[in-house]
């Protein structure tokens, strides 16, 4: 075989070994990825991997993805990827406990009817077909959990949804909240003879949720079985309430504390009669005996105001002005890497406190949400009922940093009472640690403070929508009732589903090409909305002077209105045609900028590989003619 067969040959052969080589590894190593990201956004938490591991029953898990439909579409069709790829390796890392399948419920097809009757939520597109997203889980004794739409928007807490839902099929009984509060959030009257009031709206929401226990400040006893401890405006709480709490996170329970400088639903006795003594009263509550030991601490007296974020309302003179006081907080406040407040819209808030950390604290503080850096820190005294709105904003001196509102608190403490279970905490749950003299009582805490109380109130969140004397249902003002709901369920989890964290952004745009994209529609657009004013004036001027006829209206035109008429005529119609020009040249500079990326992304790539593996044959082949003179030379000499 002469050297030009033995090439032909061998180049087939490589060939044939680079597809074999490929379609091996791609059957023989399907699970097997390098996650190269930033953040390493394909990499499954082990909060997660403990989770599938630790499955005793079988879960089966359908997707609904609407393919044909998403085929227009490449970032549903990606994400669509994503949540099956997802999947696949739920089902993997559980060895077997998770059963996938995968349903394209097509126009009027079975497919379609039992996204339906799962409650997967249909998005109507423009040829009235509806695309489905989502996904329905079912355990062993037939209990249901179900993601209805699968928003692209929330792709970062995909996993911590995707493992909530098997979660909570794993553990499908109602997980128990008892509440501990001074106020009545649970109807009743709210002092000895007075009318009897409903519950909070949020208590209702808790219940069709959970099993919600009320927990007397008086006789806290803390059922064995709690999930989580709320404790809402704590005033004036005794040793043995606070024993209670402190028992119960120490030895391991998850709490949400709402405590507040100035809480406008404590009303004491008589306040409609009296205001006065309503301003005059302590309507306060804290908790820093314990938070401070814990790691935290809410400024007692002080209260968080904030222009940028300030509700409006009418004041004295019957204008509207902002209220420093009560605040409107929006996404940009809240931290998106938890999944508490990462998909929250809106928070308002009534007269609120701060969430300091503690220095030197063994924990971790994270804030949830905060004010804005136009801020500051009231005396509580200075925004009662009667304060002049106007004078506070006169007053207000920025901050220039953010104010924490709510923070949550992890890590290892020590107990706020030293060694020991008191007699009031021995249903807390978790075992206490041994009762020693000298090294108190540690344990690993998961505990959300807020320092507002008035969030919860009704008139912060919700409207109650009437006919007449029938009440229909509510309105919802803000996402309040979302946020507890979402701590509640954030906390009744596992730890190991608490740790599953948000993820970093999976879209990569190319920004700059949305650079030059933009800066060619600025170019162009400016000179369209010129042109678009020229022509709305030569419009204008055409029907004035239409209406200006001599016979009021009629089809006598004056010479010299014919010539101004067909002189805006003209006008109208270069202008037309220069915004023609305007449009098609955006459109043509967009496609060549995309013709540009073509090439780079289909040729450029290529053709650097091939010239850098042309350099290093021609390198290699200078190499051995080198070697090859060397030896000659040798043998000659």
């Amino acid at each position: 075989m002469d050297t030009r067969k033995a090439a032909i040959v061998s180049l087939l052969l490589l060939i044939v070994l680079f597809f074999g080589v490929n379609i091996g590894a791609d059957r023989a190593f399907r699970r097997a990825r390098i996650d190269l990201t930033e953040n390493k956004l394909y990499t499954l938490s082990k909060g997660t991997t403990n989770i599938l591991k630790g499955l005793d029953e079988p879960i089966s898990l359908t997707l609904f993805f609407s393919e044909d439909l998403a085929a227009g579409n490449p970032q549903m069709q990606s994400y669509g990827k994503r949540v099956r790829e997802m999947l696949e390796e739920y089902a993997l890392i559980s060895g077997g406990k998770i059963k996938l399948e995968f349903v394209n419920p097509e126009p009027y097809s079975e497919g379609e009817e039992r996204a339906q009757r799962a409650g997967i939520q249909g998005l109507a597109t423009p040829d009235g077909s509806d695309f489905y997203f989502g996904l329905q889980g079912v355990n062993s004794t037939d209990g249901r959990e179900t993601i209805p739409f699968f928003d692209d928007r929330e792709e970062r807490f995909l996993e911590y949804n995707l493992s909530k839902l098997v979660y909570n099929l794993a553990n499908p009984e109602k997980k128990k909240v008892a509440v501990m509060s001074s106020l009545p959030v649970d109807g009743g009257p709210s002092f000895p003879g007075s009318q009897p009031s409903k519950p909070w709206q949020i208590m209702t929401e808790l219940r069709s949720m959970f099993e919600v226990v009320s927990v007397q400040p008086e006789t806290p006893e803390i059922p064995k079985d709690t999930s989580v401890l709320l404790v809402i405006h704590p005033k004036h709480f005794a040793e043995p309430a606070l024993r209670a709490i402190d028992d119960y996170v120490i030895g391991g329970g998850r709490a949400i504390v709402f405590v507040d400088p100035a809480c406008d639903a404590d009303l004491p006795p008589g306040a409609e009669q009296n205001p006065m003594a309503a301003m005059q009263a302590d309507r306060s509550s804290d908790l820093n005996q314990l938070l401070e030991v814990w790691g935290a601490k809410v400024e007692p007296g002080q209260v968080a105001a904030d222009t940028k974020l300030a509700l409006q309302g009418q004041g004295r003179d019957g204008r509207v002005t902002s209220y420093v006081q009560y605040l409107g907080i929006l996404p940009e406040e809240m931290n998106h890497e938890d999944a508490v407040t990462g998909s929250l819209g809106r928070l308002q808030l009534g007269v609120a406190g701060s969430v300091t950390p503690v220095e030197g604290a063994g924990t971790t503080f994270t804030p949830l949400f905060s004010t804005s850096n136009d801020s500051m820190l009231l005396d509580a005294q200075q925004v009662s009922m009667f304060a002049d709105q106007n004078q506070l904003i006169a007053n207000f001196v920025s901050r220039g940093s953010p104010l924490t509102l709510a923070a949550r608190l992890t890590g290892t403490a020590k107990s706020a009472f030293g060694s020991g279970a008191s007699p009031a905490g021995t249903d807390a749950a978790g075992p206490p640690a041994p009762e020693t003299a000298s090294a108190p009582r540690v344990g690993d805490i998961n505990v959300i403070v807020v320092a507002d109380v008035d969030m919860l109130t009704d008139p912060m969140w919700v409207r109650e929508v009437r006919v007449g004397g029938m009440v229909l249902g509510y309105q919802q003002l803000s996402d309040n009732g979302n946020f507890l709901v979402n701590a509640v369920d954030n906390m009744t989890g596992s730890n190991d589903l608490i740790s599953v964290r948000a993820r970093g952004s999976f879209t990569r745009p190319f920004t700059l090409v949305q650079d030059i994209r933009t800066r060619a529609e600025q170019k162009y657009l400016a000179e369209a909305q010129t042109l678009q004013e020229k022509r709305r004036q030569a419009e204008q001027r055409i029907a004035d002077l239409q209406k200006a006829r001599p016979d009021q209206g009629g089809m006598i035109l004056t010479p010299e209105q014919e010539k101004e008429i067909q002189k805006f005529q003209d006008e109208l119609a270069a202008t037309n045609h220069q915004l023609r020009d305007v449009n098609y040249n955006l459109k043509k500079d967009v496609e060549k900028l995309g013709l540009k990326l073509k090439i780079v992304n289909i040729a450029a790539a290529p053709l650097a590989v091939f010239v850098v593996a042309l350099g290093l044959a021609a390198a290699r082949a200078a190499r051995r003619r080198a070697h090859r003179a060397q030896m000659s030379k040798a043998r000659a000499s």
